[in-house]
């Protein structure tokens, strides 16, 4: 079981410091800087306490190593940005016009280089600390699929589509959506895809979706 990196002696916080949101967040997005910086590894707590601003008591006492500080880190991230990308009109029956913005939106943040940059840490992090790895899943793809699923679901019982899984057909969806793109940019290919790519990868995620998946006929949407 791999050691984690402890700061110092474990102490709890007092109430009114756990209560310090602002205090917290000022850590986070110091560690933030370090972390891309720098990578997991090569991160310390010395670096993220001068970059935060603040000692290395009061980083402690609110997160007890450098891997529930990147944790934490991360999983707000995500769950920020899935919050954002995936807030979809449940009742919306243009599952075509959706499904194209939301696409939009998604291979947007997921081609960014700081996204690819944090990606490529989480996957080396997670080698040692799978919880890490399992936090980032949930927290960001996972709750993704799950708010695209109950959209799909909804359209299913309206009879726009026809969806027996709507969490595999999320999951199949975002996974068109990046086809032949995003691992070639995480594997280190720095010339950004040309919007042509882009955009043809999208028209066709949305075509075969609905050919898998949308009505029998005309007539069962309505």
């Amino acid at each position: 079981m791999p050691r984690l990196h402890k700061l110092e002696e474990h102490r709890e916080p007092d109430a009114g410091h756990c209560c310090d949101s602002a205090k917290r967040q000022q850590i986070m997005d110091g560690a933030r800087r370090i972390f891309l910086h720098d990578g997991f590894d090569g991160a310390s707590i010395g670096d993220i306490v001068r970059a935060a601003g603040v000692s290395k008591g009061t980083v402690y006492a609110y997160f007890p190593s450098k891997e529930k500080l990147f944790e934490a880190l991360m999983v707000e991230d995500r769950r920020t940005q899935a919050e954002a990308l995936f807030t979809i009109d449940e009742n919306d029956r243009d599952v075509a016009a959706v499904l194209r913005r939301l696409g939009e939106s998604f291979v947007e943040m997921l081609y960014a280089p700081a996204s690819l940059e944090l990606l490529r840490i989480v996957i080396g992090a997670a080698a040692k600390f799978p919880s890490i790895g399992k936090a980032f899943f949930d927290a960001g793809p996972c709750s993704g699929t799950n708010r695209l699923g109950r959209y799909l679901q909804r359209m299913t019982e309206q009879g726009v589509l026809r969806v027996d899984e709507p969490e595999l057909a999320a999951r199949q969806f975002l996974e068109l959506c990046k086809t032949g793109i995003h691992l070639r940019l995480l594997l280190g290919d720095r010339e950004a895809p040309k919007r042509e790519e882009v955009q043809r990868n999208l028209d066709s995620a949305v075509k075969v979706f609905l050919a898998a998946y949308g009505p029998a006929s005309p007539d069962s949407a309505g």
